[in-house]
């Protein structure tokens, strides 16, 4: 099987994995393929179904004109119909949604697949070429034309040469460019190196301060601890002085058993006494209780207070800590912002390294084909040198011939051969000056890219040198936390410790407590026994009850106190959770903490070891003191029941004792109600604090609100202002390219224009010359007519006149093969002028635009100055001078326009609508325009902007159009020159 029919087989398998039924027709399934490719384009130019349409739009993308017989094209497989397809194929591979198709294709087999890349390449390095029934014209015009050192093929390939050259100088633009973007992404990484280092320094920050915070709370904690101690140690002290005064009593015991024996006959007075004295009794410790009362309540608000302000100092602080972790957090979500728009900037800077590796392998495509033209060129000189010396021969022998007949003639022969060989050595020098260019360039480009390659690989390393030591700062984290974690259940463990020692010390105290209750009632049964005695032990039950209230409100303090660690516990446990999901590098360091806090548990247990130790000798101590009172109790009884016995007291006495205590009492209630009052004002003012600490905290919440809403504004201006700079920046880049391309094109412009003018000149003459040269032929075969003569030499004058007629005919297409030149040059210098007249008709929109540009940043400059006059802050002119390297991007949109402007890529951006009317006008301009260059340059060119979408076409595809030689101009010369002859 030869190949030709591989590959359309293998077109028309690709064609029918995108049928919809086994019958479909392949017009239908082309159409579809190309709504798919080219949507856009199909919608505009609402075509009907055929083969003209499918014409039509490959016309538009290949920008030139297939001449294709649409009625010959059917269903069968033909030469036609394989080229239709493989530029269809061509067309679909290169669109915007070439990847499907290109998905499609790899899901194929491998023949399949290699047949169809190999289609896809001939269409890409060859172009259109599709074949046309009029192969035989074509053979003879080629047979006509003339060869290798032709005029047309030179100047073909000098279009080739000039497309190179500005197919290089686009891709050292792009080059330029993308050093560019490489040099934005290494400052880039540059500002993510300096603010990595920044979180750093505020870690360090934030582990100092909390290595400060734990030192102050450990302060506080022994202080706690000290105060404790001192406080046990005061009710130590009070106990052995009311011990000491339990034995001073001890001591008068036997000095009042005489008075007990004085009072006895008293004691049945006093039993009648003792009913009122109960009440009396009931209503003292009533009063005495409310006083207790009051005494507690003064000194819970007093805690209370010193609580408040605690707790105050420790709201400031979690403020502080607040406002840090949302700082923290802001940085955070910054970096993984940076992370993303890195990762972002990586993908697409790895798309462009493989659009602009695929484009270096066209442009490597593009430079062999160049290097054959090379060769080709090459070898020219020397088949010109043959040419030249050929005509020398045959001058030569001309000029043999005709100084017998006329020496002037002679003379002008030779000064033509000498203007023949200065033109020639002037075409050998271009030549070689356009060949010594062109390998200068080739080798700027193999520098550049091996330099551009370097660079990519370099900033890959550094990227992926950055991933890993993000992993590794992630996986540092991950670890730290978790032992955070560790270190946190072990406080809470030896927290719950604590706090079953602090319950134990209670329930000692309450034993204690209680021991003192029996002791006091004790006491109260001696009282009984006499006034004085009644007088001394009451007041001791007082002192008893007051401690016993101090006991029960220490009971309440540390009940509340237990509750409020609790609490504190659970908060501590939220704001440490928190801490520990929001900022995960500020706890380095707990580790120091947490030995120093198990030295403070272990001297603490030791504390309290002592501590109990004493209290456990204080008890003994204490019960058998209480032991001793009990006996020297009793035998007090015994002496006042003597006493009761023997002695009485007199109404008079009760009476006065009487209002005594009812004084005492009312003072009592008055003092009661004082301290009511009392408590109820501290109420009001506690209300009123917390009222007014809550609108505070409201207050500062909406000021908190107000200032972030400021700071996303700033930064949305500062944005804007940055994305315009880009903007104004990558404009007068286009500026400085469009210029820089029509200072190139007016150099070029001269240099052919100088170039026609000279070849015009001695065309010019060459022309007069032949006619002088025809006239005085004409003569000489008038005075042949005269002068022949009946000798053998007639057969030499007639070979003479023939050898002498085909050199004039060789003369003659010299000369249409100069004008045929001239008028290539003058199409070639029209076109430069169009070209010329709408680079600067888009200059000058670029330099307006430029100036909106420019005056939108002045206005928002001066509106954002007065803003920042009005509410006292820096001008954003002085803040943007101070960060000069700005951490955004710059717009996609204007990297893609960039990067269209750069790329070379045939696309179908334009419409192409083709219409009789401008094919009738480009060929009435392609055959009249060229025979008279004062119309051609006469006609008013139209402005760039009186088509908005113009077609854009290759420079190379018009020279090689529109320098195609006419066969009506050719046919009526052969007729000329028949004449002639």
């Amino acid at each position: 099987m030869r190949t030709g029919d591989a590959k359309a087989s293998s077109l028309m398998r690709w064609l029918s994995f995108y049928a919809v039924n086994p019958q479909e027709e392949c017009v239908s399934i082309v159409l579809r393929l190309l709504r798919l490719a080219f949507p856009k384009t199909v919608a505009e130019l609402k075509l009907s179904d055929g083969w003209n349409a499918v014409v039509i739009i490959l016309e538009g993308f290949y920008e030139t004109n297939l001449a294709v017989d649409v009625q010959k094209v059917g269903s069968e497989l033909n030469d036609t119909l394989t080229a239709l397809l493989e530029l269809v194929l061509g067309a679909v591979v290169q669109c915007e949604a070439k990847e499907r198709f290109i998905n499609d294709i790899l899901a194929m087999e491998d023949a399949v697949q290699a047949d169809l890349m190999a289609i896809i390449e001939k269409v890409m390095a060859q172009g259109v070429s599709i074949p046309n029934f009029a192969a035989d014209d074509e053979e003879k015009r080629q047979k006509v034309s003339p060869g290798i050192g032709s005029p047309l093929l030179y100047l073909s390939r000098n279009a080739t040469l000039d497309r190179v050259k500005r197919e290089n100088g686009v891709l050292k633009e792009e080059n330029i460019h993308l050093a560019q973007e490489l040099e934005m992404a290494t400052k880039k990484f540059g500002d993510i190196e300096r603010e990595r280092e920044q979180l750093l320094e505020l870690m360090q920050g934030l582990k100092e301060q909390v290595d400060a915070d734990a030192l102050r709370r450990e302060r506080a904690i022994h202080a706690q601890y000290n105060e404790r101690v001192s406080t046990l140690q005061l009710e130590l002290d009070s106990t052995k002085a009311e011990l000491h005064k339990k034995e001073a009593l001890a001591s008068k015991v036997p000095a009042l058993s005489d008075e007990v024996d004085l009072l006895r006959p008293l004691g049945e007075k006093m039993k009648k006494v003792d009913s009122t004295v109960a009440k009396y009794k009931a209503k003292i410790d009533e009063l005495s209780g409310a006083k207790d009362m009051l005494r507690q309540i003064e000194s819970t608000n007093a805690e209370l207070v010193e609580r408040n302000l605690a707790l105050e100092s420790y709201v400031a602080k979690a403020a502080a800590w607040q406002r840090k972790l949302k700082e923290a957090k802001e940085t955070i979500t910054v970096l993984e912002f940076r992370v993303v728009e890195l990762e972002t900037v990586l993908a697409r800077e790895r798309e462009e390294f493989r659009m602009a590796r695929a484009e270096l392998e066209t442009i490597q495509g593009a430079l062999q084909e160049s290097k054959a033209l090379i060769a080709e060129l090459q070898e020219c000189p020397g088949q010109q040198a043959t040419d030249t010396a050929g005509s020398i021969h045959s001058v030569t022998t001309i000029a043999t011939g005709i100084s017998e007949l006329n020496p002037e003639l002679m003379q002008k022969l030779t000064r033509l051969k000498y203007e023949n060989a200065e033109l020639k050595k002037q075409v050998d020098s271009e030549t070689a000056a356009r060949i010594d260019s062109l390998v200068d360039e080739m080798g700027d480009l193999s520098r550049l890219k091996k330099s551009f390659e370097k660079k990519y690989f370099d900033t890959q390393q550094t990227l992926q040198s950055t991933q890993a030591e993000l992993k590794q700062t992630k996986e540092h984290c991950a670890s730290i936390v978790a032992e955070l974690q560790a270190k946190i259940r072990e406080f809470r463990e030896q927290q719950s410790c604590l706090e079953e020692n602090v319950s134990a010390q209670n329930l000692e105290t309450k034993t204690v407590i209680a021991a003192r209750d029996r002791l006091a009632a004790e006491l109260s049964d001696s009282t009984q026994q006499n006034y004085q005695l009644e007088q001394e032990i009451s007041r001791l039950h007082s002192e008893i009850s007051e401690l016993q209230v101090v006991s029960e409100a220490l009971t309440r303090q540390n009940k509340l106190l237990s509750e409020q660690c609790a609490s504190l516990s659970r908060a501590k446990e939220d704001t440490e959770a928190n801490l520990a999901r929001q900022i995960e590098c500020t706890m380095m360091q707990f580790e120091d903490i947490n030995a120093e806090w198990i030295r403070f548990q272990e001297q603490k247990s030791h504390e309290l070891e002592q501590l109990t130790s004493r209290i456990h000798d204080d008890k003994l101590k204490y019960d058998a003191e209480r032991k001793r009172l009990e006996t020297t109790l009793i035998s007090a009884t015994k002496d006042l029941e003597r006493y009761q016995e023997q002695h009485s007291v007199s109404n008079a006495d009760w009476s006065t004792r009487e209002a005594e205590l009812n004084n005492r009492i009312e003072e009592l209630e008055r003092l009661c109600n004082q301290s009511k009052q009392q408590e109820q004002a501290l109420k009001s003012t506690i209300r009123s604090q917390l009222e007014s600490n809550t609108c505070l905290v409201e207050k500062n919440k909406a000021m908190k609100a107000d200032a972030v809403d400021k700071r996303e504004k700033t930064t949305r201006l500062e944005t804007t202002i940055t994305r315009l700079e880009s903007k104004v920046a990558l404009l007068e880049k286009e500026r400085r390219h469009f210029t820089a391309e029509d200072e190139r094109k007016r150099s070029a412009v001269d240099g052919l224009s100088s170039y026609s003018s000279q070849l015009s000149t001695q065309v010019n003459v060459l022309a007069t010359e032949m006619e002088k040269v025809l006239k005085e032929n004409k003569d000489l075969h008038a005075k042949q007519e005269w002068c022949r003569c009946k000798n053998k030499a007639a057969s030499t004058s007639t070979s003479a006149q023939n050898y002498y007629l085909s050199r004039i005919q060789q003369v003659e297409q010299d000369k249409r093969q100069v004008e045929r030149k001239r008028r290539e040059l003058l199409l070639v210098n029209a076109k430069l002028i169009q070209e010329q007249k709408q680079l600067h008709v888009k200059n000058v929109s670029l330099t307006d635009r430029i100036h909106e540009l420019e005056e939108s940043v002045n206005h928002w400059r001066l509106c954002d100055e007065r803003r920042r006059t009005q509410e006292g802050q820096p001008s954003l002119s002085d803040a943007m001078s101070s960060t000069s390297d700005s951490n955004e991007l710059p717009d996609n949109k204007n990297q893609m326009k960039f990067r269209q402007v750069g790329s070379r890529k045939r696309k179908l951006e334009t419409v192409y609508k083709p219409t009789e009317s401008s094919s009738e006008e480009g060929d009435s301009t392609a055959d009249s325009g060229f025979t008279d260059a004062k119309a051609f340059f006469s006609k008013t060119s139209e402005p760039a902007q009186s088509n908005p979408e113009p077609r854009q076409r290759r420079f190379s595809h018009f020279i090689t159009r529109n320098l195609i030689p006419d066969e009506s101009n050719e046919e009526k010369e052969k007729r000329a020159e028949c004449k002639q002859q």
